[in-house]
């Protein structure tokens, strides 16, 4: 997993909300030394993002995720984070819109994943990580 870090922004946890299951999926992004998701194949599902900031306001905050699978991009993703001032302990989250993850037994197994955050087009924070559909 390739990491690449940012004083001034510190992604938290991925909240994954699987419709039809009562606890949602948690996954601690600032601890991690890898991150592995699993989703069921052919739910809907949405997700929290949350994340800290620190040391000076950030504009136009956006994180983009593109999912591939043998090389070939599967789906990218570009969620609006909006504006966020520094503190000390508050915790941002923004809910992602509704997806859906692909049904059917050939569409099961690893994708690899990429998330980069980003102020305007400065890029501040990338994780890569795995989504596998069960």
């Amino acid at each position: 997993m390739t990491i690449h870090h940012h004083p001034d922004f510190i992604p938290y946890q991925y909240i994954v909300h699987i419709k039809g299951e009562d606890k949602p999926l948690v996954t601690d992004v600032e601890s991690a030394e890898s991150i592995h998701i699993k989703i069921p194949a052919g739910v809907k599902f949405y997700q929290i993002v949350r994340f800290k900031v620190k040391n000076r306001k950030l504009e136009n905050l956006h994180y983009k995720q593109l999912t591939k699978k043998a090389g070939l991009t599967i789906k990218k993703i570009e969620v609006d984070l909006g504006t966020h001032e520094p503190s000390e302990t508050e915790i941002y989250e923004v809910q992602t819109p509704e997806d859906s993850t692909p049904g059917g037994w050939l569409t099961k197994g690893q994708y690899s994943s990429t998330t980069t955050y980003y102020e305007g087009d400065k890029e501040l924070y990338t994780d890569d990580w795995i989504l596998e559909i069960i």
